[in-house]
């Protein structure tokens, strides 16, 4: 596998993150921030044992640091839209750890009920998906000054083929 090759498809992969935790920033925060605080912590706790046993989320959340220590191995740090990409992915997803874990492990608790702490935690959970959405984001917009038009086009290519059967098998969960 060539260089930019390799370089379309772990954007495809990080465009098919930054989607999803955009989506989960832009859609699912807002959905918990209309709950009331026993709801929003029966919907986060079922939200995160569901998402942590999805193998498609699990692997697009993982890929990009395996993809990043293979590409690096293999073709070194000469491309510094690609290399800037990865660091400021890294980031993004340091934050998940930082900020969303000890909330996700904080509210799954039953002791913890309080309806005021419960708004707290909710708070730092926005915090986390929005600045993991946006860096991850950026990420994307770095990893993408790399390539030419030609493979950005491959890369908007395979996202779509990548993204339809998960928009069909998505739409099973819409009512109506």
């Amino acid at each position: 596998m060539n260089e930019s090759v390799a370089e379309a498809l772990i954007l495809t992969i990080n465009a098919l993150g930054a989607g999803i935790l955009i989506f989960i920033a832009g859609v699912l925060q807002k959905i918990m921030d209309d709950m009331d605080e026993h709801d929003f912590k029966r919907f986060l706790n079922a939200l995160v044992t569901t998402a942590m046993n999805n193998y498609f989320l699990v692997t697009v959340a993982t890929l990009p640091i395996i993809a990043a220590i293979m590409y690096f191995l293999a073709y070194g740090f000469h491309h510094w839209w690609i290399t800037m990409g990865f660091i400021v992915w890294f980031i993004g997803s340091s934050i998940t750890k930082i900020i969303n874990m000890p909330v996700y492990k904080w509210v799954g608790d039953q002791k913890n009920n309080d309806p005021e702490d419960l708004r707290k935690q909710r708070r730092k959970l926005r915090l986390g998906n929005n600045l993991r959405a946006w860096f991850t984001f950026a990420s994307v917009v770095l990893m993408a000054c790399q390539l030419g038009v030609g493979e950005i086009v491959v890369v908007v290519v395979l996202s779509g083929i990548i993204a339809f059967p998960l928009v069909k098998w998505a739409r099973k969960y819409i009512p109506g």
